[in-house]
């Protein structure tokens, strides 16, 4: 049974006891990501990040986060900061954690 795959990244769900993780293991030399294509422009008005439970084995969850959108005109990726120009700021525990609301 998989339990880090894409079909287990719903947020406040434990289906399987799983997660979608990265496939290394992070650290201050690796860079993961997940990239989303919106194939249009879009307003984002909210993200969340949800840590892994498992039913108590695991406790896993994103200390941190960043969100980056491609401008075709700058043909770069722009990192995303809120009106108080603040970037992601994960959880640090396995609870939603409702962040960066757009208005």
């Amino acid at each position: 049974m998989l339990t880090e795959g894409w079909e287990n990244s719903v947020i406040r769900q434990e289906k399987n006891g799983g997660a979608w993780c990265p496939k290394a293991q992070i650290s201050s030399e690796i860079r993961e990501y997940l990239e989303v294509d919106l194939v249009r422009d879009h307003l984002i008005t909210w993200t969340e990040t949800q840590g892994r439970f498992g039913n108590g084995q695991g406790q896993e969850y994103a200390e941190a986060f960043l969100i980056e959108y491609w401008r075709h005109s700058l043909n770069r990726w722009i990192p995303y900061k809120d009106a108080k120009q603040r970037q992601g700021s994960g959880n640090g525990n396995r609870k939603v954690l409702e962040g960066m609301k757009n208005k």
